[in-house]
């Protein structure tokens, strides 16, 4: 038989009026990198749809594309994925992955705007498409930290 406990106002599921609630950063940053996961892989299963048949934005099918802009589209085909999984597993790996995709990605773009043409040209993407980018990378840090910040408090109590 087991000997009965009394319960304390910090074993409820609710805190009690006197507790104090936080931000639970770790939870926001798990959700992010979930839902950065379904639209990293949905990006990089669209890039697989061009190399196996489909048509890109342009209407142009893969075979059809300068050779600069399959080995980009082959490129960010790979990497997103992987990106993807990593992303879901929220693991480590998979940030830093995201991470170079998007700033390699970032960079094209960049690059187009400085007048470097040929792979760059081709494989530029609109502003909207970088800013989103740009603010995904900032959201990410910014979440990363206040995550990291609040498991090194939760561990130290």
């Amino acid at each position: 038989m087991t000997a009965a406990r009394l319960r304390t106002p910090s074993d409820a599921p609710i805190p009690a009026d006197g507790e104090a609630r936080g931000i639970d950063w770790t939870r926001i940053y798990r959700i992010f990198m979930r839902a950065l996961a379904v639209m990293t892989i949905a990006r990089g299963l669209s890039r697989w749809l061009v190399i196996c048949g489909g048509p890109n934005a342009d209407g142009l099918g893969f075979e059809e594309l300068p050779p600069g802009l399959q080995a980009s589209t082959v490129f960010f085909a790979v990497i997103e994925l992987v990106a993807g999984v990593g992303l879901w597993l929220t693991s480590a790996w998979g940030g830093v992955v995201w991470i170079i995709a998007t700033a390699v990605a970032i960079a094209i773009d960049l690059a187009m705007t400085g007048g470097i043409l040929g792979l760059v040209q081709l494989a530029a993407r609109t502003w909207p498409a970088t800013a989103a980018d740009a603010a995904l990378l900032l959201f990410y840090a910014i979440v990363a930290v206040l995550a990291a910040r609040q498991a090194d408090d939760t561990i130290t109590e």
